[in-house]
């Protein structure tokens, strides 16, 4: 296998200043998964899976833009991961006129060890997946597995206080210094309340009540994805860096039909608005080094 050193010092020049990225201890052991091909214009991707080194903590795949590919936390892959600074965060307006429509809801972050998998939590699962219409089957699939594995260190729970009955649940993993939210279900009659989004800044605010310091939340590549990014503190991994930048989020959006024959660090329009038209300043703001295993 092979593995990326740290290059310590490295600073990401661009458009518009951001803190250097910079690895946590650790050297991961990374490979690649090749992807389809696209010959006729020259482009050969691959998928950049990491594995732990023993005794690694969870936080070095995380740091480094990588989110849990397999949920017994040996596997992870690069993506477009999208985190919350809680050390920045505050509840804007929004979310406390959510946090008000939803006063009789009430959060509660238990161990999983302590979390009932009740026919009452199972039934408002069954419910959720069933409504939806996008990936509803692989998601019911996956939620399962996320509960029942070692990602789900914790259980998010709310229900109504004028009953008692399950209004949401969520699976989160915990770990030093950092927090990742996991697929939400909830129900339907909360909906309209945006029941969603109040999970989610619950979550925020728990975690940073506990003294974490990030809170990641998956991955944005559709419009369908910026609710997670609606966030005082939020961050997305571009490859290069955690960016604060929403402008540069917007354009990878907008523009992501017009890449599949190109790499975004070959497509003009990106590289003069976000690397001060020259890719090659990027190097000395490079994540990491490749060697020989």
């Amino acid at each position: 296998m092979s593995c990326f050193l740290p290059d310590p010092g490295g600073r990401l020049l661009g458009r518009a200043e951001r803190p250097p990225f910079r690895r946590r201890g650790g050297l991961m052991k990374i490979i690649f998964s090749e992807c389809a091909p696209n010959y006729a214009a020259y482009v050969f991707p691959y998928q950049v899976w990491a594995f732990l080194e023993d005794g690694e903590q969870a936080g070095v795949a995380y740091e480094s833009g990588f989110l849990p590919g397999a949920l017994d936390l040996s596997r992870f892959y690069l993506t477009r991961s999208v985190r919350v600074d809680l050390e920045k965060y505050t509840a804007t307006g929004r979310v406390r006129y959510v946090e008000r429509r939803c006063a009789g809801i009430d959060g509660e972050l238990l161990d999983r060890r302590d979390f009932r998998w009740s026919p009452a939590w199972r039934s408002l699962a069954d419910e959720y997946f069933d409504r939806q219409k996008v990936n509803a089957d692989y998601r019911r699939k996956r939620f399962g597995e996320m509960l029942d594995s070692p990602f789900a260190t914790h259980v998010l729970t709310f229900t109504d206080t004028r009953d008692g009955s399950p209004a949401g649940l969520v699976p989160v993993f915990v770990g030093h210094g950092l927090a990742q939210y996991g697929i939400p279900v909830y129900d339907a009659r909360y909906r309209d309340r945006s029941i969603g989004n109040y999970m989610m800044s619950s979550a925020l605010r728990e975690f940073q009540s506990r003294g974490l310091r990030y809170c990641y939340l998956g991955s944005c590549y559709t419009a369908g994805d910026l609710y997670k990014t609606r966030f005082v503190g939020v961050e997305i991994f571009n490859g290069r860096a955690w960016s604060a930048d929403r402008d540069e989020l917007h354009f990878l959006l907008d523009h992501q039909d017009r890449l599949a024959g190109t790499h975004i660090l070959e497509y003009r329009p990106y590289v003069d608005a976000f690397c001060d038209a020259d890719v090659a300043s990027l190097r000395s703001g490079a994540v990491g080094r490749f060697t020989a295993a």
